[in-house]
């Protein structure tokens, strides 16, 4: 049996992963308005801070359950992006992780130290036996991300998803509490 116990701080080396408030509202903006950071994903891409208002304040309702993962990662004062674990599937153990960053702090390492940060959470406090991923092939560097996270790739499926006028192969990836090195 799993132990919710939902979206707790998690702090690393250079991050902090927290709950989203709608403070955050600006901050949220930036990663959600760029069309490079939701390239790959079929997310709405927000126009002003008033929808990402709302798409928080979907997010913070959530949170009532402890069956929610999604946190924000905050670099010093400012969240630079959010990562979160969806699909748990408590017979299972089961659960798949996603992550968005602000462009300009990508391949500086931010997203792999969230995810062993949140594989880890996964693990020890949830008990989760597997977590899984997958990624636009086109979108190489969240490949590295997972890799660097010590997840191993276990797959590859042709016209996996439509978004953008255009159909993505993906990449899948997966860890399992046995195989964790984190």
């Amino acid at each position: 049996m799993l132990k919710h116990k939902g979206t707790r701080d998690i702090k690393t080396e250079r991050l902090l992963l927290r709950k989203i408030t709608p403070e955050d509202a600006e901050m949220v903006f930036k990663w959600m308005s760029d069309p490079e950071v939701l390239k790959f994903e079929d997310w709405i891409l927000h126009t002003d801070t008033a929808f990402t208002k709302g798409f928080i304040s979907w997010v913070t309702n959530d949170y009532a359950t402890d069956k929610i993962y999604n946190w924000g990662i905050q670099l010093g004062e400012e969240l630079i992006g959010n990562i979160l674990v969806t699909e748990v599937l408590d017979e299972a153990k089961k659960g798949t992780i996603g992550y968005y960053l602000r462009k300009d702090c990508w391949s500086k390492g931010y997203a792999t130290e969230a995810v062993k940060a949140v594989i880890r959470y996964m693990f020890s406090e949830v008990g989760l036996y597997k977590i899984d991923a997958r990624h636009a092939v086109k979108n190489r560097a969240s490949g590295t991300v997972l890799q660097k996270a010590g997840m191993a790739y276990t797959g590859h499926v042709k016209e996996y998803y439509y978004c953008h006028s255009e159909w993505h192969d993906c990449d899948f990836y997966a860890i399992t509490q046995e195989g964790n090195s984190i």
